[in-house]
């Protein structure tokens, strides 16, 4: 390819990534392919003769992209973002073609200042310390730019652990160093991404996860109490990596607690903030820094949530000699006329050759400024909270972590298999992509709003996706009553129309007035007489310090089986034909029972006959199947509410579904 030709063919290239990345909402969002499905369509070798531009750009479509996951639409909510920008994607085209391994100072002159300055830059933006500048005077200190937060944990750990071993050979110059390394104990939480316990596999380091308290966060105390007991057992405790922005619900490690305890014990303390860093450009969310003052190495991701595209991770030191100490080497071949005045990036990381990534990271700071950036997050995080009231609207649904900046988590209420199945029908369909995380043995689903241009009509759109499916899995499961949607489809009636203040809320999101806009994808809203608020039901309403009482309408431990009979200790389909007992409801509306209530006590039925009129229409068209509560659940039940003690009868059902006989045995 001659130079006129690329000119010719670069502007074919940008065309297409424009016309991708604008229309990437329409494509589905994981392919539907097989492993070895490319294998078919390529040769066995590599050809002997040139092929043309035009097959090879064709190609594109026809192998590339049908296995390819769109990180960057709108309807991907996986993992966390990895996002990419025109600014991001015009720099990476620069330092290609200028290539340079920027290994040291010498080597390109230009890739390692820029580099200083930028995370300088980067540095003042998220309000980190001083002692984390390349230029300042009481500094020494500063950031240098890896390829992944995994690397930057690694790094992190072996500076920590070359540390210790020097100053433990202080006191034993006589022990070998893999014996002092054998005693060498790091720490994290329960909640510390993977990549934590790789680096302690890596570098032979014992890592001990910490569990956590109710909101997640890994406490001082607990960190204390492990230090001592491993001080006892003759271990040396070296390192602590505390997470900013944990990856199954987004949790924070309470700094201001383990900050002094490592400075106390000595012990090295890194801070992974690997998504919920690029958050702290914005003022109000730099609460969770509180106790930055005692961190040794900061890293997160700028290839997250930044703009700018993968590998982009910056990563921060109080101290750059414990990094020389511990990667440098130093051959003649590498050496220049600046060697020690100058910086050296080669002793900052694992790897001797480095890309040129501060172009891209310069040209999105200098393109959206750090308002625009402010912007982005806000925008990011106030999506999630629409989405969020989308949920909590849902009487099906439950959130069991609270929702930090743009992910939330969520679950069908009950046992896990109806959770497990709703991720597997919304995965099978491709249209939008979602992940799982377990807590406290709760399976979840995470909902991460990852794209810079998702819209509140993409979030409601994959609201009534997620919500449809999960309705017909809980009829075809419980044996719902379902009416037609309009479109066809069948949906039970336990399908509700958000909220006004849902909606509402949005406004306060888009700067379009708050105008609610139908989404293209019809969403079918249930008339109001068919609709259940969630308060509808006594079950529903939480009491404080006992837990979500439907949780004990579905154990956890139930396992699914093939005709989706159900097997909960709790309930089972069962006639009440021809049975007559004496009907008493937990219910705290005024909503009767029929048939059942009427073959009950007929006086009664009488009194509220014309006052339930259109109620009664609803539940006649519900199934003669009722389900069954047994004596240990109904105890739970009256322990919340304090219901007097009931003969056998038949009750009405305190779920938060559409009212159903329900036959209780006590």
């Amino acid at each position: 390819m001659e130079p006129e030709e690329y000119r010719r063919r670069g502007k074919e290239m940008v065309d297409y990534i424009c016309q991708y990345l604008s229309n990437v909402r329409e494509r589905r969002v994981i392919p539907d392919v097989q492993p070895g499905y490319m294998r078919a369509q390529l040769p066995d070798s590599a050809p002997m003769d040139p092929d043309s531009w035009d097959n090879i750009f064709g190609d594109i479509e026809k192998i590339i992209m049908p296995g390819v996951v769109h990180w960057q639409s709108p309807h991907m909510h996986a993992y966390f973002p990895a996002l990419t920008s025109w600014p991001s994607l015009l720099g990476d085209m620069l330092a290609d073609a200028i290539n340079c391994l920027g290994f040291t100072w010498a080597s390109s002159p230009a890739c390692t200042e820029l580099e200083m300055n930028v995370m300088d830059w980067l540095a003042k933006m998220l309000g980190l310390p001083d002692k984390f500048l390349h230029h300042h005077p009481d500094s020494v200190g500063g950031g240098v730019l890896q390829s992944t937060v995994s690397e930057s944990t690694l790094v992190a750990l072996l500076a920590a652990r070359k540390n210790k071993i020097l100053e433990m050979k202080l006191s034993e110059p006589d022990t070998d160093e893999s014996s002092l390394n054998s005693r060498l104990v790091a720490y994290a939480s329960d909640q510390a991404h993977s990549s934590v316990e790789k680096a302690g596999l890596i570098s032979l380091v014992k890592m001990k996860f910490l569990p956590v308290d109710e909101n997640f966060s890994l406490r001082g105390e607990t960190l204390k109490k492990a230090i001592a007991e491993d001080r006892n057992k003759g271990l040396v405790p070296v390192f602590v990596c505390a997470t900013l922005g944990t990856t199954g619900v987004c949790a924070f490690d309470n700094l201001s607690e383990l900050g002094p305890i490592c400075k106390a014990e000595g012990l090295w303390l890194h801070i992974d903030a690997a998504y919920a860093g690029t958050a702290f450009v914005c003022p109000e969310f730099r609460l969770f820094l509180d106790g930055i003052e005692y961190a040794d190495s900061f890293t997160f991701n700028p290839s997250k949530w930044m703009m700018v595209h993968f590998d982009c991770t910056g990563f921060w030191v109080k101290d750059k000699y414990k990094l020389h100490q511990t990667f440098s080497v130093n051959p003649v071949y590498l050496r220049h006329p600046n060697s020690g005045a100058a910086v050296d990036f080669m002793h900052w990381q694992i790897p001797l050759s480095r890309r040129f990534r501060s172009l891209k990271l310069w040209f999105v700071i200098r393109s959206f400024g750090v308002k625009k950036l402010q912007a982005h997050v806000r925008h990011g995080t106030e999506t999630a909270k629409f989405f969020e009231s989308l949920v909590k609207s849902d009487p099906l649904f439950e959130i069991p972590a609270k929702r930090h900046l743009g992910l939330v988590v969520f679950r069908l209420k009950g046992p896990n298999w109806l959770t497990e199945k709703l991720l597997k029908e919304l995965s099978s369909s491709g249209r939008l992509f979602l992940i799982p995380a377990t807590i406290h043995d709760k399976f979840i689903i995470r909902f991460t709003v990852t794209s810079q241009f998702t819209t509140r009509e993409d979030i409601l759109e994959d609201w009534n996706i997620i919500q449809h499916t999960a309705a017909q899995i809980v009829s075809q499961n419980y044996g719902l009553h379902c009416i037609n949607s309009g479109d066809g489809a069948k949906i039970p009636h336990v399908i509700v129309k958000p909220s006004s203040d849902a909606i509402g809320n949005a406004s306060q999101v888009y700067p379009d007035g708050g105008k609610y806009k139908t989404p293209s994808r019809k969403i079918v809203v249930q008339p109001k007489k068919l609709a259940v608020s969630p308060s509808t039901c006594v079950i529903s309403q939480q009491v404080e310090g006992q837990g979500d009482p439907v949780d004990d309408c579905f154990p956890e431990d139930v396992q699914h089986v093939t005709k989706h009979k159900l097997t909960s200790f709790l309930f089972s389909y069962l006639s009440v034909q021809g049975k007559k007992k004496t009907g008493r409801s937990l219910s705290c509306n005024s909503m009767p029972m029929t048939s059942s209530l009427e073959q009950c006590n007929p006086k009664a039925a009488a009194t509220d006959k014309k006052e339930s009129h259109a109620n009664a229409r609803i539940l006649s068209r519900l199934p003669e199947e009722v389900m069954m509560l047994k004596k240990s659940a109904f105890k739970k039940l009256i322990k919340f509410y304090s219901v007097p003690s009931f003969p056998e009868c038949s009750i009405q059902c305190g779920l938060p579904l559409p009212c159903c006989p329900l036959q209780a045995i006590v």
